[in-house]
């Protein structure tokens, strides 16, 4: 099977370098239902080990070989003690390896990542969300914002980012195509960098799902969802048209 981020895990980091925002909202967010959290779709694991860092016991799952090599240097790298509360686990979202009840909270961040699921395998994940969640248990999900995918920027240029250490450029354009009647945002992204010395490019084409609110809800009681609520940032402001994200939180029945 073609692993999408298997070029992006060099990456991927260097284009989301201050994630500290996104950290205290899931941190904050799960803090009322316990302390043991599944980050689904945890990519090079940032959040996951940020999670951690705020007193969570969490299991990284990504499908991405790649994403947790990243992930698993980020984690050998991390002397405090607190990282020893993060572990990671290749798995599907739609089979996630772990026993019925294991968790308090569960995330799946990523900046849409859920997005890349069809109908038929999105409510298959949510129904494997539901049952990894004990009674009572929390998912907070990070969805596209459907209404801001129009074709005002058929082309975007993300970059060229210079973070911290020096010898790293990166660059990534995008041409971008909505279809709404679909629900289908398509994406043909090239990547240009080069990092320490080293330098090289590639290019992917793939499409999202988006969701209105109204299936998302759907999708979500469906799956056996309670109590879910929708908002448009870190904030906790109430979602409308022009928020920046769709931030879904949900309960199961307790």
């Amino acid at each position: 099977m073609h692993d999408l981020y298997g070029h992006w895990a060099r990456v991927y980091d260097y284009f989301y370098p201050d994630r500290t925002k996104e950290v205290g909202f899931w941190a904050r967010v799960a803090g009322p239902y316990g302390r043991r959290v599944l980050d689904l779709m945890c990519g090079t694991a940032e959040v996951s080990l940020g999670l951690a860092r705020h007193g969570y016991r969490v299991l990284g799952v990504d499908l991405s070989a790649a994403m947790l090599n990243v992930a698993a240097g980020r984690l050998a790298a991390a002397a405090d003690y607190p990282a020893r509360d993060l572990s990671l686990a290749q798995g599907n979202a739609c089979a996630i390896p772990i026993p019925s009840g294991s968790f308090d909270f569960a995330l799946v961040g990523g900046n849409g990542s859920f997005n890349h699921l069809p109908d038929d395998l999105a409510l298959a994940s949510l129904h494997e969300l539901h049952r990894v969640l004990r009674p009572g248990g929390g998912l907070g999900m990070e969805l596209v914002n459907p209404y801001l995918l129009k074709e005002i920027y058929p082309e975007r240029t993300f970059g060229p980012f210079r973070p911290t250490p020096p010898g790293v450029w990166v660059e990534k354009t995008s041409a971008n195509r909505y279809d709404g009647q679909a629900g289908l945002f398509h994406i043909d992204q090239r990547t240009r960098y080069e990092i320490d010395g080293h330098s090289g490019e590639f290019q992917e084409t793939f499409a999202l799902h988006v969701w209105q609110p109204g299936k998302v809800r759907e999708l979500m009681e469906v799956a056996g969802f309670r109590e879910i609520r929708f908002h448009g940032d870190y904030s906790l402001e109430p979602f409308e048209r022009w928020s920046s994200d769709l931030l879904v939180v949900a309960e199961t029945p307790g």
